[in-house]
């Protein structure tokens, strides 16, 4: 999916990876049920990230890393979306 040039600190084509992942997600449904969910996905994801650090850096998969930092990105954009039933009043 094209989008018009509005994210000028991120870009189209990370906009893109990001937002295709939230897609990816959403077969886990639209929004987290909890904030415990929310937090248990990001960690999960931030964990796999730990991983790849404690790794010698020649060693490092820059792809893999890449698609990590998407994920969270995803993950943490997810868990604002999903705001309306995390907290209580009003957003």
């Amino acid at each position: 999916m094209a989008y018009p040039t509005i994210l000028p600190n991120i870009g189209n084509e990370l906009a893109e990876e990001i937002d295709d992942e939230i897609s990816r997600a959403k077969r886990h449904g639209e929004k987290f049920a909890s904030l415990h969910e929310a937090y248990g996905v990001i960690l999960e994801e931030v964990d796999e990230v730990w991983d790849i650090t404690k790794q010698k850096k020649r060693d490092r998969d820059a792809v893999h890393l890449r698609s990590e930092l998407i994920q969270i990105a995803a993950m943490a954009i997810k868990a604002i979306q999903s705001m309306d039933s995390l907290v209580g009043g009003t957003v």
